[in-house]
């Protein structure tokens, strides 16, 4: 990377099974806060887009040539980052998907509202009251985002998903979820 050159990687399949190359652009090195995992986010020429790559899964590195295009690729990375969640800089829909939600807590739970705020990454939060926060932002994958978000599911009020399949996706887990706790429980535990 501090060289700006090509690199040809040699890259592990999801099971292992098989290996492939690609010819890439290093950009930057990234660890998922979720998981601890690193990753290498570079330009790839063919398709001619920003990807991530496992670092555990690439086997070899071959040096290259230098990249001319290296500080525009960096600046488009830089770019991509404004409506990243994770490593997904694939657009689904074609387009940013927006995701909103409202989160009701206690007044003396002001620590829901400022961990919203500490880890919403590229999010907004606004404080609707004192007991009361609303987290919003256009992604390129909300897909990421579900994980997280359901943390926050009892105390979630209203959620928006512009994705369709997302949001149904959504609503039909609360379903099983709301239905698994009526079964297995008092009857009444979830209202």
């Amino acid at each position: 990377m501090g060289e700006k050159r090509y690199v040809d990687l040699e890259v592990s399949g999801k099971r292992r099974e098989k290996t492939s190359g690609r010819t890439v652009v290093p950009l930057q090195l990234s660890v998922s806060v979720q998981n601890g995992r690193t990753y290498l986010a570079a330009f790839v020429e063919d398709p001619g887009r920003v990807a991530f790559f496992r670092t555990d899964n690439i086997l070899s590195v071959k040096e290259g040539e230098v990249c001319p295009a290296f500080d525009s690729h960096r600046e488009e990375l830089e770019e991509k980052k404004r409506h990243t969640w994770g490593v997904s800089t694939r657009i689904p829909s074609g387009e940013p998907e927006h995701v909103e939600f409202t989160v009701r807590y206690a007044p003396d739970e002001g620590y829901i509202h400022d961990r919203l705020e500490r880890e919403k990454r590229i999010g907004k939060v606004e404080r609707i009251s004192a007991g009361e926060s609303r987290f919003s932002r256009d992604v390129y994958d909300a897909w990421e985002m579900v994980p997280w978000i359901r943390t926050f599911i009892c105390r979630i009020t209203d959620i928006h998903f512009s994705n369709e399949r997302l949001r149904e996706s959504f609503r039909t887990d609360l379903e099983r979820m709301y239905a698994m706790y009526r079964e297995g429980g008092d009857g009444g535990a979830v209202q």
